[in-house]
């Protein structure tokens, strides 16, 4: 699938090589670390496995503080619903009912663990706020989040191949990365 300079492969059919430099959205990081969610095991299977070819070929994966960020917070507003369901608190407060609690100390440090996990699969890089064109990131604002828009001005100024489940990267197609799913 190709059009606008976007160019989308199926890990399912792509053998990786040790040049590839490759940044996993935070979608592909739910489905690896977060039990919680009780994603697709199908798709699970598929990005698990591209990531031990990843690991295999010796290619690299950038990861940047950001996605941490994402990671951490989706994973904890996922505990809190979870949380609210289980105590049938449906009206509860993230900040004023659910911090502080043992529930919320025991998700962070399942967190902890899984961070560590994925930063031993990964090299840290900085975001390079300083050399991204906000413009660029301002200008894909009418069709993604900022943050999809700030990763393919990242992407772009490193070179990096996107690795995703989220199709708002396919479906804005005004950019020119690759972009790495599952299409079938």
């Amino acid at each position: 699938m190709q059009s606008m300079g976007i160019k989308v492969l199926d890990i399912i059919d792509y053998t990786p090589k040790a040049s590839d430099i490759f940044f996993f959205d935070n979608t592909i990081w739910m489905y690896l670390f977060c039990p919680l969610g009780d994603y697709n095991k199908k798709k699970q299977k598929h990005y698990s496995s591209f990531l031990k070819s990843i690991g295999s070929s010796n290619s690299t994966i950038f990861i940047t503080s950001l996605i941490l960020s994402e990671f951490t917070n989706r994973y904890l507003r996922l505990d809190f619903d979870l949380w609210k369901k289980e105590t049938s608190k449906f009206t509860a407060s993230f900040k004023k009912d659910y911090i502080g609690t043992q529930r919320y100390k025991d998700t962070i440090s399942e967190i902890v663990v899984s961070i560590k996990n994925i930063l031993g699969l990964c090299e840290k890089t900085p975001d390079n706020f300083n050399a991204i064109n906000i413009n660029n990131v301002f200008n894909h604002l009418s069709f993604i989040d900022f943050n999809d828009s700030y990763y393919i001005e990242l992407a772009n100024l490193g070179k990096y191949k996107i690795v995703t489940d989220d199709y708002d990267f396919i479906s804005y197609q005004n950019h020119n990365i690759e972009v790495f799913t599952i299409t079938r």
